[in-house]
């Protein structure tokens, strides 16, 4: 249990603590402070961009020319747009994969998992991103 609380107890969703535990789940060990983990999933011209930062976490979906960018710091909000209505269905990061398969079957979709696009600060992560993304 991490010692941070949040008003209404412990959140797995908040950023710090939801990357962490993504990082620790995954036995990943950034040789920084400030990390990044970016994976991009594509369908066709649909987009679903995952952001993982030490500090924060968040995904971008591009759709139909509508987009939806969520980024979880204390909270979910949304910046800048939120046109596919994800901010209320927003998961803790270790449920992502959920929404990704939501999404999926509502706009009758299959992300490219093993063609995802990965980009990363940690050293040796790229393959257990790749893994990860997998088993979305």
């Amino acid at each position: 249990m991490h010692p941070i609380g949040t008003p209404r107890g412990l959140s797995t969703n908040t950023g710090p603590i939801a990357s962490a535990a993504w990082l620790a789940a995954r036995e990943l060990f950034p040789a920084e402070q400030r990390w990044n983990a970016v994976a991009t999933l594509v369908a066709g011209e649909s987009r679903f961009r995952i952001e993982i930062f030490a500090e924060e976490w968040g995904f971008r979906f591009e759709h139909a020319g509508r987009e939806s960018w969520i980024r979880v710091t204390d909270v979910p909000f949304v910046h800048g747009r939120d046109e596919h209505d994800l901010l209320r269905t927003t998961p803790p990061l270790k449920n992502l994969g959920k929404l990704v398969r939501a999404i999926e079957a509502a706009h009758v979709l299959a992300f490219d998992r093993r063609g995802a696009q990965i980009e990363t600060t940690i050293d040796g992560g790229e393959p257990v991103i790749r893994s990860w993304i997998a088993a979305l």
